[in-house]
């Protein structure tokens, strides 16, 4: 027997993530600063009471968002457009709400992000340049040298389709199955278009990008898998792997042959794809994953 629908309220959020231990709250760390235990806080502030959220992703510590979804069933009956504008003045300023919704889930269950969105897109930005810029610092890999992008677009392409992803998650992570569906990966260039001074001392730029966007489009994804994937990337752009190297990746999983795992922070996640209209049509929802 089906019971009576709850109502779910879903804000998008946006966050750097730089001084945040993860997304998720740590029940067993004191004093542990998180993105969900922040949130929590405000809530539990906005509606003096608790309120327990679910996200449809577990970013790891250092990596941002622009378009996370959070969920939670409300206490007491306070409109979207309320539960925002009291956020905005509750949450810490390395947070902000994005919008606010109502939902409904199709059979009276809970609507939770992880199992209903429709896939997430992830960006990872790289700079190549010799100098550092600290404004733009806490969102991008340093990386000081300069990468071969036709190479890395070549060997991006290999991810795209349905793989076995086992070489390419933590060694901690915990999901039940290794296969993922990679809708697209691109990688873009440019120039980094910073208001620095002029010194006729700098050294001669060498030629080449000098700035990369690695954009990732995908169903669900393992821990820290994209980080995993760009950094199979930088090999590719430095030379030290072929672009055509992927395909055994995939083939032959094991994390050894895997590149390192990117720092966090040219991380962000983009946007949680949230269907529209709701409710989407039935299908069988994915497994909550987490990058």
């Amino acid at each position: 027997m089906v019971g009576p629908a709850r109502m779910t309220v879903l804000v998008r959020l946006a966050y750097d993530g730089t001084d945040f231990h993860g997304f998720a709250r740590q029940a067993d760390s004191q004093g542990v600063r998180t993105v969900q235990g922040c949130l929590e806080d405000a809530l539990a502030a906005l509606y003096r009471q608790p309120v327990v959220t679910r996200a449809a992703s577990r970013t790891d510590a250092g990596v941002h968002a622009l378009g996370q979804v959070v969920g939670f069933e409300p206490p007491l009956p306070i409109p979207p457009r309320g539960v925002l504008l009291g956020l905005l003045g509750k949450l810490p300023p390395d947070i902000g709400v994005v919008s606010a919704w109502e939902a409904e889930a199709p059979g009276g269950g809970l609507v939770d992000p992880r199992f209903w969105n429709l896939g997430k897109l992830y960006r990872y930005r790289i700079r190549t340049t010799a100098r550092r810029v600290p404004q733009t610092h806490r969102f991008e890999w340093h990386y000081p040298r300069r990468l071969d992008l036709a190479a890395m677009q070549a060997a991006a392409a290999h991810f795209v389709g349905e793989h076995d992803f086992a070489g390419f998650r933590a060694v901690g992570c915990q999901a039940r199955t290794t296969v993922r569906r990679i809708l697209s990966v691109t990688v873009d260039g440019g120039e980094a278009g910073d208001e620095l001074p002029a010194d006729p001392a700098c050294l001669p730029a060498p030629e080449g990008p000098e700035l990369l966007t690695i954009s990732v489009r995908g169903e669900a994804f393992l821990q820290n898998m994209v980080r995993i994937m760009v950094g199979t990337l930088v090999d590719v752009g430095a030379g030290r792997r072929d672009p055509a190297d992927i395909r055994g990746l995939l083939a032959t999983p094991d994390r050894r042959r895997s590149g390192a795992t990117a720092p966090p922070q040219g991380l962000t996640l983009v946007e949680v794809l949230w269907p529209d209209p709701w409710p989407p049509p039935p299908r069988p929802p994915h497994a909550p994953t987490s990058a």
